[in-house]
């Protein structure tokens, strides 16, 4: 993954929050075709090959926030506040949730190994010697590799003594833990959506800001405006996002425009108390091992590629969804928003649309605290009532958080043998299919697509060690003023 703070992550923030500011002001429409010019002026030096170049880019993220699917939508003749208009007048967000920035995806050559000058020539020749389709020779001394024979198995970098091979990957395509990205023909990566399980990795591997989310935020914003009353649903990873509490953060939403807010900690009480009842129940009637998370992209997993595992999914709905039924319950003409650390919470709320109606990212947030001028840190945090029953399910923010909280509501824990998975890659996918023919030994199995936890999301804002560091020193003045 590349590192969260680099030059692409701070220019979507400002894109970000120049359209929301400008929808907000009422100028988005007039002014949305000269948004690249003003965020990549004349007197810029490109990190591209020149200025029109980054424009073009600017202008298909401008895109990809109003929600348009650039794969089957790209005129480039249409000016973009004509997008504008057309988004503005829509109700419902669309899938696919994934599009690709074909101009942008340019700079990765094809998967592939080679010898670098580090290459001493040794008599051994390890890599000769082990190479299943003898596309190593030697030339002057150095080894060099066919191409036209490489299956890039990789045995020639596992042997080499001197370390002298490389592996130069297509990062999305590496990134991936289920394959389901690649580069087609003319060299564009294509992402095969009956396989995505929406983890966002392609997004955050990609060095060029190719792959992008089709947003929904516009769609959001458009509630707000409108004076519809909007409950914020926020996810427990929001804790250590922005340096504030809890309580500011809500302080800070109720003035961003939201009607009240609901922490989806208290949603996922519901979701631990019927998985430990599930568990209970699977134990005594030994009916083999439960695999619990909160983790959409794991939700899409199991379908898509481990459908044995349907067996053993916890029937229990998400926290998000237990919040969103109880939000409607509690005030049936508010709409729902889910703020959380995922992209996939898109995918999962398209099937229950009937009781959430938007989703975004805490990036997204960020960007609507920017274009109001909102500091977290100066708002007069507010109460956020009684939350004594699922403060220990703040937790599911991080890994272990889940199993641990399902647990916590058991009358005996300790007899419940427990596995954390902890980040899915291509081999952890590989690991879980063996599950198959050979269970795990355990009872309750953790999964968290992201390591670490939600606090890991590709829509958090924050590196995951400095969101836990915020965390706990919230917790801690918390205690210490209790």
């Amino acid at each position: 993954m590349i590192e969260l703070n680099n030059q692409f992550t701070i220019m979507k923030r400002r894109i970000d929050s120049e359209v929301v500011r400008r929808f907000f002001s009422d100028t988005l429409v007039q002014t949305a075709d000269r948004l690249p010019i003003e965020i990549i002026p004349k007197d810029r030096i490109p990190s591209r090959c020149c200025i029109y170049k980054e424009r073009a880019m600017v202008r298909y993220r401008v895109l990809t926030l109003l929600g348009v699917d650039l794969d089957n939508d790209d005129d480039e003749f249409k000016p973009l506040g004509e997008y504008v208009k057309e988004v503005l007048e829509k109700d419902e967000p669309s899938l696919p949730l994934l599009t690709t920035i074909k101009s942008g995806c340019y700079g990765c050559p094809k998967d592939q190994y080679r010898i670098s000058d580090a290459c001493r020539g040794c008599f051994a020749r390890p890599c000769m010697a082990n190479c299943p389709r003898d596309a190593i020779v030697f030339i002057n001394g150095q080894a060099h590799i066919q191409d036209d024979r490489c299956i890039r198995c990789g045995k020639c970098m596992e042997v080499c003594p001197f370390h002298a091979v490389v592996h130069i990957p297509v990062p999305c395509e590496e990134a991936c833990p289920v394959n389901a990205i690649h580069k087609n023909e003319q060299g564009f990566v294509e992402v095969e959506h009956e396989k995505c399980i929406g983890c966002g990795k392609c997004v955050r591997s990609c060095p060029f800001g190719a792959i992008v989310e089709r947003s929904e935020l516009l769609h959001v914003l458009k509630m707000l405006k409108n004076g519809d009353k909007v409950i914020a649903m926020i996810a427990p990873a929001i804790d250590g996002q922005f340096p504030g509490t809890l309580g500011q953060i809500k302080a800070a939403l109720k003035k961003a425009g939201f009607a009240d807010v609901f922490e989806v900690a208290k949603g996922a009480e519901v979701t631990s108390v019927r998985e430990g009842s599930e568990l209970v129940e699977k134990i005594e009637q030994k009916k083999g091992y439960m695999t619990t998370s909160c983790c959409s992209s794991y939700m899409e997993l199991i379908p898509k590629h481990l459908p044995f595992l349907s067996e053993r999914y916890s029937d229990a709905y998400s926290p998000m969804a237990y919040s969103a039924e109880i939000c409607k319950k509690e005030h049936p003409d508010y709409k729902t928003v889910f703020i959380g650390p995922c992209l996939s919470k898109r995918v999962e709320a398209s099937k229950y649309r009937d009781i959430i109606d938007g989703v975004i990212t805490f990036a997204e947030l960020a960007s609507i605290f920017m274009a109001k001028d909102i500091d977290v840190r100066e708002m007069t945090a507010e109460n956020l009532g009684d939350d004594a029953s699922f403060q220990d399910c703040r937790e599911y923010a991080v890994t272990g958080g889940v199993a641990s909280c399902v647990l916590s509501r058991l009358k005996d824990p300790s007899s419940v043998k427990i596995m954390n998975i902890d980040g899915i890659d291509k081999k952890t996918v590989r690991l879980m299919g063996t599950w198959q023919k050979k269970a795990p030994d355990a009872d309750l199995v953790e999964v968290m697509v992201c390591q670490g936890g939600c606090i890991a999301g590709p829509g958090t804002i924050v590196k995951p060690q400095v969101a836990l560091r915020l965390r706990q020193a919230n917790k801690a003045a918390a205690a210490k003023k209790a």
